[in-house]
């Protein structure tokens, strides 16, 4: 399951920052990270409602709390992007937790799992595969348009090593594919 995958990577992220960042914030934002995005409704309850039974436990201080309810609205690559923009991206740029839990995100993109979660998402909405002369979206675009440049956004060590290797799996891949189509022309 991809939280999972997130989520031990995560750990494993946290733990070769020095400092070490809150392990058990880091792992309850890494497990919580896509609710704010991708399981979010106009009518869903706000993300702070939805957690707060499990955030107000007596093993969590109210400021770990508060901290993974910031964490979780940053951790996407489109809310980085967006927040960039407008200049909100204050905070975030020295959060040690956040940084493992995006890392971990962004990794889990890419890569070979990547490939085939791009692939698995792309039949699932219907999208085509590979790129033709009729043009319109492709899995094969999204490598392009996004894929491609998650290694860039990178924020810990561990991190843009693991990215730059799994760049490399991706473009090796691409380069593969190019050969494939070029036998159909």
């Amino acid at each position: 399951m991809a939280i999972d995958r997130v989520r031990r990577l995560a750990m494993r992220i946290a733990k070769t920052l020095n400092p070490q960042p809150d392990l058990l914030v880091v792992e309850l934002a890494a497990l919580f990270h896509d609710l704010d995005d991708k399981y979010r409704t106009p009518s869903s309850p706000t993300l702070s409602s939805l957690l707060s039974p499990l955030l107000s436990h007596a093993s969590l201080s109210p400021k770990q709390a508060d901290l993974i309810l910031q964490i979780i609205p940053s951790v996407s690559y489109t809310s980085e992007l967006k927040l960039t923009k407008n200049g909100e991206w204050t905070w975030q740029f020295s959060c040690a937790e956040l940084h493992a839990v995006q890392d971990s995100d962004r990794l889990d993109a890419v890569g070979s799992v990547g490939i085939m979660r791009c692939a698995a998402f792309s039949c699932k909405v219907n999208r085509k595969l590979v790129e033709d002369s009729e043009g319109g979206e492709s899995a094969e675009g999204h490598f392009e348009v996004k894929l491609l440049r998650i290694r860039d956004r990178m924020k810990t060590p561990f991190g843009k090593e693991e990215a730059e290797r799994r760049h490399q799996t991706m473009v090796e891949f691409l380069s593969s594919l190019s050969r494939e189509k070029d036998l159909l022309q």
